[in-house]
């Protein structure tokens, strides 16, 4: 009441009539709707006392200003069974009052089924029942098997549970955080521990920094990760690629590079055979074959990337081999400080769905890499707003360069 009388007093000194008043009719419902919820445990006892001096329904609902009716539903729904007889047809406990309460015989001999009221265990069962008829899930058995069979099948294929709500929303009705939910609580076949980076990983036993020897020979003047935060803030608007290999077990030959646009979550995967510095150079040229000198300046002016070795010839990737001309500008992240680029990293995450950490990837040839791209590419993304990296980079820039990437 003294938050009501206030907020009045500042309506009126404030003389915004409509606001106030909608503020003071929303207290007036949460201070109804808080009453209520305090009322049925004071009726619960005065319906108590009530049975227990003898007092008609009629009499207790009128006291109680409900519906004689609602008084003899609450006794006969909430009353305690106190005894188990051989027979359950007293019309004691099959009319007002519906307890042995009053009753004469009820310390007696009595054949009968025995039942008593009271306000702390009535309203101990009526919590009870309460909460028991909110459990469970709000879903049919039918539609709770196909719910189950689709999940299955789309983390058995290597989606995500927003693309799998994506690609099949008009048969799943539920969100994505109701979906987690059934997950964690194990209702469906899928598991939490079935969902990619669910489950955390142990912390690693060994923190042994490392550099690359050849490092101590490579001149990174001027393309230091603070001359890159540099030319940032002087080019906001500019496109920034990211750059990384997935990493590979030694017996391998192979490694993948992952080349990536974050603001598209847009990926270039390649596969490339004994590593070096060369061959890294080698697809950058590939790329401004495909497309031509001006898109590919237009597309990567700016790359960030490590200091692996094998990115050390800034001079091969950043000028074109044909023209001479400048196509790019190169950077390099600190050492140790993989958070630099953390769109790659966590893509090269990603990517271990397919290339899973410790096994070979020998066996895959550059078709097979082809494909794995665009199964990423087209995947519907929640920081896309449901749309997949291959529609985002179609809608910035346009088709035909996605054509002749690919």
């Amino acid at each position: 009441m003294k938050l009501l009388l206030n907020l009045i007093w500042i309506s009126v000194f404030n003389k915004k009539t409509e606001i106030s008043f909608v503020i003071i009719y929303l207290c007036f419902l949460a201070g109804k709707e808080n009453k209520k919820m305090k009322q049925w445990k004071h009726q619960r006892k005065v319906i108590s006392s009530g049975i227990t001096n003898n007092y008609k329904l009629k009499i207790i609902g009128e006291n109680l200003q409900i519906d004689p009716t609602s008084v003899s539903k609450e006794v006969k729904r909430n009353r305690i069974e106190t005894s188990i007889g051989l027979k359950n047809t007293c019309k004691r406990t099959q009319r007002w009052p519906y307890v042995c309460t009053g009753c004469n015989k009820r310390y007696n001999n009595c054949p009968f089924t025995k039942y008593r009221y009271d306000a702390s265990s009535a309203q101990q069962k009526a919590n009870y029942n309460l909460i028991n008829s909110r459990r469970g899930i709000d879903i049919d058995s039918d539609e709770f098997k196909q719910l189950d069979t689709i999940i299955k099948k789309g983390v058995e294929d290597s989606k995500s549970i927003y693309q799998i709500k994506v690609e099949n929303n008009e048969t799943i009705k539920k969100s994505i955080s109701t979906l987690y939910g059934y997950i964690n609580k194990g209702y469906l076949t899928t598991k939490r521990i079935d969902l990619p980076y669910a489950v955390t990983y142990k912390k690693r036993k060994h923190n042994k920094k490392y550099e690359y020897s050849e490092n101590n020979k490579i001149d990174r003047t001027d393309h230091t990760y603070l001359d890159y935060l540099a030319y940032i803030y002087q080019h906001p608007e500019i496109y920034v690629w990211q750059l990384d290999f997935l990493g590979a077990i030694r017996s391998d030959n192979n490694n993948i590079l992952t080349f990536l646009l974050p603001i598209l979550q847009f990926s270039l995967l390649n596969i490339i055979k004994n590593t070096n510095s060369e061959k890294v150079v080698n697809f950058f040229d590939s790329l401004e074959d495909k497309i031509g000198i001006d898109a590919f300046k237009k597309l990567i002016p700016v790359i960030l990337t490590d200091r692996d070795p094998n990115f050390s010839d800034i001079n091969g990737i950043c000028f074109s081999k044909k023209t001479k001309e400048e196509r790019c500008k190169l950077f390099f992240c600190d050492p140790y400080v993989s958070n630099q680029k953390p769109n790659v990293e966590n893509m090269n995450k990603q990517l271990r769905l397919f290339f899973p950490k410790g096994k070979s990837i020998d066996k895959y040839s550059n078709n097979d890499i082809v494909i794995i791209n665009k199964i990423i590419l087209n995947k519907p993304l929640r920081s896309l707003d449901g749309n997949t990296p291959k529609d985002a980079f179609i809608k910035v820039f346009d088709e035909d360069l996605f054509n002749k990437l690919f």
